[in-house]
């Protein structure tokens, strides 16, 4: 009351506030960044542990684990870590409470990363610690090809030069290069000739090495002059390092081109990229935190053209997989709904309010207070991004009410022969605390999704505190710009547009006929009963057989397919075979609705998978990207039909599909697939058995897809062993046996590695002694390598050693330091309910068959979706509490809170009916709808409720003034419910980009709104009668 007569005192305060609001929203607005999601804070930090030809079981055992157990031991607030190792690379992960601060995170395990690198094996690598922002995703990828330069020349360019220029724009950064060759100083030994000179492999890397040196000099008082001195310590081009001399025999310099070509060339590729079918370098730029998407990409390309004329001669630059266009397609979409749904509810306020000052004096209550949300976003550290923006499209038919139902009892008073200012007076002394609690029980309805853990939480919060901030900033300009407004423009001779007067009189005639037609449903209250339960019972079933999921899938025109061959395959014939189903995906989909494929071959540089998340293990797998033409079919439709084919297609292949564009790869966690059933402990074995047989209970199940075990158990591999009592007997060590073998497979550098300066580039590369490949193809190859004894003798490796073939996993995967067999699995369609059922079905039947100590853990998106369902369900029972004490304290009674309750289950009955009859599956959208319906429906029974017990106080007896209040408040429960119905129509439909996200929430809403309306006006009422038939208006306890 003492607000609205500070407004009514100084209006100009109040034009003064609406213009500052105005500017600071606008300003806000302009500021913050855009997005498609709200930043998702994961607390993951990742340490990538290199160590050069070490296999994954050697790896995993010398040096991810020491690094697991360290980080366990020493860094605070650990969750869990977890480490997958493969052949040369081992990534742990930790995962942080959510309550930790990630720079300090980052710093500990830095720190401890950098102390035990002592510790490690000679040659190992510092880690690289980086955070793993699930927000941090792939946003443009460039493709640097040519018809003239190497596969060396390119990948060079892309690592240096271009990284030069691109890197300075905020906000990003970029990736390594995929595919091309990393350009090396290679020394190609010649085999045959190394023993006719003596020498083994060894012998030549040592040689390079001891000539190829980085060493300080010094300077020289030459009189009056100091003079620097240099040193010729390390050659200046190939053609010197094929100079070198290496040994000395009879008199004779053998030179190290006389055992050895030498090039400055590339890296004997691990890793192949292509694009259409022709081999490129690809670089993506990755998307840091909450920086603008729309905003790092539009100045990328304000810099391609200077790029591209910086280029080397024939190199071409081509921007691929631009996912700006989809953000921005998807904020355009939901921000022209907002206007529409601004326009929408404009026209039905004058349609129900018939005065054009009545409505524009509601109408400007809305925009200042969205702007006051956008206000709260900005403040709150968010970007404007689907949520957000989504809050904003709800709260506009919501925000309505506070200024719909002060401005009616303005014009309602008015009516009675007040002044404008005497009618606002007392509009607010009637409302003023009712709305106040009906806006409050709406705000605590959003209150469970800040207890929501984990993405779900940061997906949802910018939309509860936008509503929050909408409606809180409603009510305080319903108590302060609309009553100075209506004060000042507002009077009895208002004029209205031809033909409301029929339509108030319409409004009152089904207000009459509701209230006259009350009495017989009273009468018959165990029929209204059971029908009541009938719905409730209903909608029960409907939402038991509802299909659930996450997220709605989001169709953004990309598909990601990871193919895995037969371990060991060499990466040159697994691009061939990869060939071959480019081929066959180019006859599934039509030729012009394929914009391109991407192949990805090969593990990746260890920085990048540091980086952008992969399953590629080694040569024999690799990822396609295929995106799609704007005028395409279904996404979903060619992923469906792919999978079968390819299946039955390539059987020797494994085929999964993973989520491709950065929607689907924020929401999708730290888990590639659905659901992941990981099988933990130390019976490695009988734990392998167990996963095997999951595979098998849950193969052939139509709604399970993409089975598969993450980890490679059957890598083949030789195992060099060595005599050490005969190389003893012959003057060797197995050091000195190992060092050839590792000169001749190019590893050596790992332990020693050398390094050349460019003296033109100012830049140093890495110096490769080895044999070509098709030098060595065989074991017997290996066998035949030369060794020098200490007495100079030349014997083969295979007169101190014998090679047996053997199998040995390509990765091993390890949770808080126990081994891990993982099963992937993808739910095809859209339910996840039934992957998760079946999933728990089957690790049941196998639990008993664990060892003691070992466990099965089911984590995914189907696990993810179970946790916050319940998070959210136990939340919203506390919500519902804490509206029944916030309604005591305005009706003074602990029967009416529950009487204003009594239309939320047939309100959530319709928005259940609502999402099964649209084929929509229950998902934590769906759920925010049902929550959104409860605060809208709980609104209009707690005024219904409010006004039916003001009547009944002053002595009016509870049927009459149940009955008066229905005919008082249909205008405004309609027209609520009309506005927010007409407003979400298109964000429902779910048209264009991104709109699937929101699509479900707007559905549950309006299935909500037509059922909770009618249950308000009619069974609120009726319980109320009952409720308060026998009762007396209570007396305080003092009297004031």
């Amino acid at each position: 009351m003492w607000l609205v007569k500070y407004a009514l005192r100084r209006p100009y305060s109040m034009g003064a506030l609406a213009i500052l609001v105005f500017i600071l929203g606008l300003s806000s607005l302009r500021q913050l960044p855009v997005d498609i999601l709200p930043e998702v804070k994961t607390p993951v930090v990742n340490v990538v542990w290199t160590y050069q030809g070490l296999n994954a079981r050697e790896m995993a055992t010398k040096i991810t684990s020491f690094s697991e157990l360290a980080l366990l031991n020493n860094v605070d607030n650990v969750k869990e870590i977890s480490s997958e190792t493969f052949n040369g690379v081992g990534l742990v992960r930790v995962v942080f409470q959510d309550n930790v601060e990630i720079d300090v995170a980052l710093s500990q395990v830095g720190a401890i990363s950098q102390t035990i690198l002592r510790r490690m094996p000679a040659g190992t690598s510092p880690p690289i610690v980086v955070r793993n922002s699930l927000s941090s995703r792939p946003i443009l990828s460039m493709v640097v090809s040519s018809d003239t330069l190497s596969q060396s020349q390119l990948a060079d360019y892309a690592r240096i030069q271009l990284r030069g220029q691109v890197q300075s724009i905020g906000g990003m950064r970029l990736t390594l290069p995929y595919g091309g060759a990393t350009r090396q100083i290679m020394i190609d030994l010649k085999p045959d000739a190394l023993p006719a000179f003596g020498l083994s492999a060894a012998d030549v890397a040592e040689a390079v090495n001891q000539q190829n040196l980085t060493l300080p000099s010094g300077n020289v008082r030459e009189g009056t002059r100091d003079m620097q001195i240099s040193v010729d310590a390390s050659p200046e081009s190939a053609e010197v390092f094929a100079n070198l001399p290496i040994s000395a025999r009879d008199g004779r310099i053998i030179k190290l081109r006389d055992v050895a070509d030498v090039r400055d060339g590339g890296a004997i590729q691990t890793n192949l990229t292509r694009v259409d079918g022709s081999s490129a370098v690809l670089v993506s730029m990755i998307k840091i935190g909450d920086a603008s998407t729309t905003e790092i990409i539009e100045k990328v390309k304000e810099r391609l053209p200077e790029i591209q004329a910086a280029a080397p001669a024939g190199a071409k630059i081509t921007p691929i997989f631009d996912q700006s266009v989809f953000v921005q397609s998807a904020v355009d979409i939901i921000a022209k709904e907002i206007l529409i749904v601004g326009f929408l509810v404009g026209l039905v306020v004058f349609i129900f309010l018939g005065s054009i000052k009545s409505s524009l004096i509601v109408l400007v209550s809305i925009p200042l207070s969205l702007l006051v949300a956008v206000i709260a976003v900005k403040l709150t550290g968010h970007t404007l991004n689907l949520m957000s923006l989504a809050g904003l499209a709800l709260a506009v038919g919501i925000l309505v009410d506070n200024a719909m139902v002060e401005i009616e009892n303005i014009n309602r008073n008015i009516g009675l022969g007040l002044s404008a200012p005497q009618a606002a007076l007392a509009g607010a002394k009637q409302v003023a605390f009712p709305e106040f609690v009906s806006t409050l029980s709406t705000c605590i309805v959003f209150t469970p999704i800040f207890l929501l853990e984990g993405i779900a939480g940061y997906v949802f919060q910018p939309l509860a505190i936008t509503v929050i901030a909408a409606l809180a900033a409603s009510y305080f300009f319903s108590r302060t710009v609309v009553p100075t407004l209506a004060a000042l423009n507002l009077g009895k001779n208002d004029k209205h547009y031809k033909g409301f007067h029929k339509l108030e009189a319409s409004i009152d005639r089904l207000g009459d006929g509701i209230a006259n037609r009350l009495p017989a449903l009273r009468a018959k209250w165990p029929v209204v009963a059971l029908v009541v339960v009938l719905i409730v019972a209903s909608a029960g079933t409907l939402l038991a057989i509802s299909p659930q999921q996450y997220f709605p899938r989001t169709d953004a025109g990309l598909l990601k397919l990871y193919v895995r061959g037969p371990a060991g395959t060499r990466v040159e014939e697994t691009a061939n075979k990869f060939a071959q189903v480019q081929t066959t995906i180019r006859e599934l989909i039509p030729e012009d609705e394929v914009k391109q494929i991407v192949e990805l071959i090969g593990q990746p540089d260890p920085v990048n998978m540091s980086w952008v998340d992969t399953m590629t293990i080694g040569g024999f797998d690799g990822e396609m990207l295929i995106e799609l033409s704007p005028k395409k079919a279904s996404t979903f439709e060619y992923q469906t039909l792919l999978r079968e084919e390819l299946t039955q297609r390539y059987p020797d292949f494994k085929f999964l599909f993973l989520p491709a564009d950065i929607t689907n790869q924020t929401l999708s966690g730290l888990t590639p697939t659905s659901t992941e059933i990981r099988v933990i402990g130390r019976d490695v074995p009988g734990n392998m058995g167990i996963a095997q047989e999951l595979l098998k209970k849950l193969d052939g199940s139509s709604d399970i897809s993409d089975l598969m075990l993450r980890q490679v158990g059957n890598l083949p591999e030789y195992m060099v062993s060595i005599d050490r009592d005969r190389a003893l007997a012959l003057g060797i060590t197995s050091a000195d046996a190992l060092q050839t073998l590792l000169g001749v497979l190019g590893t050596g550098g790992t332990v020693a590695p050398s390094y050349w300066s460019d003296p033109r580039a100012g830049i140093s590369y890495v110096v490769q002694v080895q044999a070509p490949l098709q030098t060595i193809g065989s074991a017997e190859d290996l066998l035949r390598l030369p060794i020098t004894t200490p007495s100079g003798e030349s014997i083969q490796l295979g007169a101190i050693a014998t090679i047996t073939p053997r199998t040995v996993p390509a990765t091993v995967v390890r949770s808080t330091l126990q081994p891990v067999v993982s099963v992937l699995a993808n739910a095809p369609g859209d339910n996840l309910k039934v992957l998760a059922a079946q999933s728990q079905e089957a690790v049941a039947d196998l639990q008993s068959r664990l060892k003691p100590g070992n466990k099965i853990e089911i984590n995914g998106q189907a696990t993810a979706m179970t946790e916050a369902f319940r998070e959210l369900a136990i939340g919203l029972l506390g919500a519902l509490a804490l509206i029944v004490l916030v309604m005591v304290f305005n009706f003074q009674s602990w029967v009416l809170p529950f009487v204003a309750l009594s239309s939320l289950p047939v309100a959530l009955s319709g928005a259940v009916a609502a999402l099964y009859i649209t084929g929509t599956p229950i998902s934590v959208p769906a759920l925010m709808g049902l929550i959104m319906t409860m605060g809208i429906t709980t609104a209009n029974s707690v005024l219904l409720t409010s006004f039916a017990r003001d009547a009944w106080v002053q002595g009016m007896g509870a049927w009459e003034a149940a009955l008066q209040t229905v005919r008082q408040r249909i205008r405004p429960i309609l027209m609520t419910a009309l506005t927010m119905i007409v407003g979400l129509i298109p964000m429902a439909t779910a048209l264009g980009q991104g709109a699937e996200q929101n699509a479900p929430l707007a559905r549950a809403v309006i299935g909500g709104l037509m059922t909770g309306s009618v249950a308000t006006l009619i069974l609120v009422p009726l319980i109320f009668t009952f409720a308060m038939k026998n009762a007396v208006p209570g007396k305080p306890l003092v009297e004031e």
